[in-house]
């Protein structure tokens, strides 16, 4: 009795309740009501829209991040989750452009709580994910992982290019051509098919002379 009680109280700990369609289509004008103004330049009504309950700083933030800057901004909603207490989370992607930087399909989300007949911003990140420094960020993030990785890919294959001209085995110069053609590909097949091959017949320390290879090619 009390595990089936601990499996619905499990289970009705991840339902959300649905959002009406009627509430759908009041945030969704909300949200285009942002856009456009966003677009004209007015960020007055978004101010006007912000929420008492938000945090003391979301004005300021939007206001230092979006006035007197000309930015096109196109937003669409994926999702709408009911929080509770009246408040909705909407998820969402949007495109956006202005002076020397645009960005596109990238994320964000509102969140919305019921004041009266409206809906007021609680919080927000749209203002966050705009502007030429987000962009530098964002693209110092990426190469901050690219680079790194190309790096340890790029002394593999090196590695495994010296291995391959060092070592006397069958179709050396193939796979020494196949090693430079396909870069790191050809340099992770060379790893298993011939290195892991040489080590496990005993021929992994260092390289055999010519004329011993020679001679065991000949017998």
């Amino acid at each position: 009795m009390l595990s089936l009680l601990f499996v619905l109280l499990l289970c009705t700990s991840f339902v959300h309740a649905e959002v009406s369609a009627a509430d759908k289509t009041s945030i969704q004008s909300r949200v285009t009501m942002i856009a456009n103004s966003i677009n004209n330049n007015d960020i007055q009504y978004i101010l006007n829209m912000v929420s008492p309950n938000a945090r003391s700083t979301l004005k300021s933030e939007i206001e230092e991040n979006i006035a007197g800057k000309m930015i096109k901004f196109q937003q669409s909603i994926s999702s709408y989750e009911d929080l509770g207490n009246n408040q909705v989370k909407v998820k969402g992607t949007y495109v956006a452009a202005g002076s020397g930087w645009n960005v596109n399909g990238m994320s964000n989300y509102y969140i919305f709580e019921r004041s009266g007949n409206s809906w007021k911003l609680v919080d927000t990140n749209f203002h966050q994910k705009m502007g030429a420094g987000y962009v530098f960020k964002s693209v110092g993030k990426i190469f901050a992982i690219i680079i790194p990785l190309l790096i340890i890919l790029g002394i593999f294959w090196l590695w495994m290019l010296i291995d391959a001209i060092k070592r006397q085995f069958e179709s050396k110069t193939l796979w020494i051509i196949l090693i430079i053609v396909l870069g790191f590909l050809g340099a992770i097949l060379y790893f298993f098919i011939i290195r892991r091959k040489l080590k496990q017949q005993g021929n992994f320390g260092n390289q055999q002379p010519q004329q011993q290879y020679n001679q065991q090619r000949r017998q």
